[in-house]
């Protein structure tokens, strides 16, 4: 197969913006939230919450695939995330969510 394409090297351009100190330093903590990613059944439900807290102005995202939820706390540590929201099936049965503040440990309930 032919092909025509181009590259500036992604490595070289990350290594130059490095020296030049051009890297923003807030990047590692630019959101606000991250929906823990409970499976299939509960997506749904949490991209409507991500899409309301999204509208307001909050930095959101959710977790890309089902992984363990140790893997996305980690994910959530490594990222300097100050909140995980948990939207699971009981919290989608009673319209609800967890928020859990990372810093501290501490859970929420919001109905």
């Amino acid at each position: 197969m032919s092909g025509v394409g181009i590259s500036f090297g992604a490595d070289r351009i990350c290594d130059v913006l490095d020296e030049l100190n051009l890297f923003p330093a807030n990047v590692e903590s630019s959101l606000d939230l991250l929906f823990i990613n409970f499976g299939e059944d509960e997506i749904p439900y949490s991209l409507q919450l991500l899409n309301k807290v999204r509208a307001v102005g909050i930095n959101a995202e959710m977790y890309p695939d089902a992984a363990k939820m140790k893997k996305q706390f980690s994910y959530a540590d490594a990222r300097k995330i100050p909140f995980v929201v948990m939207a699971g099936s009981e919290e989608r049965a009673a319209s609800s969510l967890m928020l859990k503040d990372m810093k501290t440990g501490d859970q929420q309930k919001w109905i």
